[in-house]
């Protein structure tokens, strides 16, 4: 009732707009204000026939008499329909009582000759063939983080995380738990982005009663203290790199970017002094119990039980949290834990030459997305970058 309420509501709105814009055929034109020949494609237009001219429309063509010396004189080179496969809308309008959109009569046109573009337009227009005609505009990308080693990050393309960060750039007040080695929460491009407990300063006291003296920046369940900055293991950065992936602070004009943009990151130390990642499921756990509304899980491996199960039920059902693990590096369809438990989104990775599945990556029915995972540039411990490949890199940037 309510999404049928709000929907009755904003067609009304949008009808009020409609009728008050008007919805006449165009009969002249002019250049938008602020529009440069950066803005456009020289020599190109975009025409609209009206529906009145239809048999006379070609894949390639318009064959009518009346546009026959203007193309000549222009010297039209190449015209065609932008959606040949489109067919015009069987009704008219749709159940509210908006017009259809046919994109079946839409062709777009080049041509040579040094005429100005708006007097071709307009000359075009004065035949009353065409609903419109107008620039072939050459849009530009809306955002663009000013971070000054994005270049090196090609995976922000294949994502299409310049686009949705049009749409969103992520909230401060959601929360992504990454669950592995630790992290630098000094490094400049990740500070910025790390989640802090300000119910519990570092003052020695545990002053939200959680059970965690001074977690204001997280917590080390490997070793059980306040600090989960990454140990000294050889393997140790990975915490980094993964909370980069995800959460990499951006548009601060350092380093990387991320697709989790202006959310905040929580790192659990999961690893022992000897890199053993000795509280995992716990670790999930503590990011479910202290707000994580994303974990990500960068390990895994062959055995799966019950507890693992019961954490991740405890994280979705209980928490309503959304657990985003790594699908494995082994290349093989053996199931993989937590990766194959119910509720979990499961992340397999794919290459950077053509996208398909990177030949380390675990593959099999219990994955459920893929993601760019080899090559993947980000943030490593000491205020450093460096380049790593897995399933590790393509679940935190599904995650973010």
């Amino acid at each position: 009732m309510k999404k049928t309420l709000i929907l009755t509501i904003m067609m009304v709105s949008l009808t009020t707009i409609f009728v008050h814009a008007g919805t006449n055929h165009v009969t002249s034109f002019q250049m938008p204000s602020g529009v440069t020949t950066d803005d456009f494609v020289p020599k190109t237009i975009v025409l609209k026939v009206k529906n009145d001219f239809r048999s006379s429309c070609r894949a390639n063509s318009i064959e009518l008499v009346a546009l026959q010396s203007i193309f000549q004189k222009i010297n039209i080179v190449r015209i065609e329909k932008i959606f040949p496969t489109h067919q015009p809308p069987s009704n008219a309008v749709n159940e509210y009582g908006f017009k259809y959109a046919d994109l079946s009569l839409i062709y777009k046109a080049s041509y040579i000759n040094d005429f100005d573009l708006v007097k071709v337009i307009n000359s075009l227009l004065k035949t009353g063939v065409f609903e419109y005609v107008e620039p072939r505009y050459l849009p530009h990308l809306c955002f663009n983080p000013n971070d000054p080693q994005i270049a090196t990050q090609t995976f922000l393309t294949r994502i299409n995380a310049y686009l949705g960060w049009d749409v969103s750039k992520g909230d401060t007040n959601t929360v992504i738990g990454i669950v592995d080695t630790g992290s630098d929460i000094d490094h400049p491009d990740l500070a910025p982005n790390l989640k802090h407990n300000y119910s519990d300063p570092i003052n020695g006291i545990d002053d939200d009663n959680d059970g965690y003296i001074d977690n204001f920046n997280g917590w080390d369940l490997g070793e059980n203290d306040n600090d989960p900055t990454v140990g000294t293991c050889g393997t140790c950065s990975h915490g980094s790199h993964v909370s980069g992936c995800a959460d990499a602070a951006t548009n601060n004009n350092i380093g990387v970017a991320s697709p989790g943009f202006n959310c905040r990151f929580m790192p659990v130390k999961i690893a022992d002094a000897t890199g053993a990642l000795a509280q995992a499921y716990e670790g999930i756990t503590y990011a479910a119990d202290h707000g994580c509304q994303i974990i990500n899980c960068s390990w895994g491996g062959g055995g799966g039980g019950s507890f693992g199960q019961d954490v991740i039920d405890y994280a979705t059902i209980n928490k309503n949290s959304l657990v985003v693990v790594a699908a494995g590096n082994n290349n093989s369809s053996a199931l993989f834990y937590p990766a194959a438990y119910n509720y979990v989104l499961s992340v397999a990775a794919t290459n950077s030459t053509n996208d398909v599945k990177a030949s380390f990556s675990n593959y099999g029915t219990y994955i459920d997305v893929c993601a760019p995972g080899n090559g993947i540039f980000s943030t490593v411990y000491n205020n450093s970058y460096t380049t790593m490949s897995g399933t590790s890199m393509a679940s935190p940037i599904t995650a973010g």
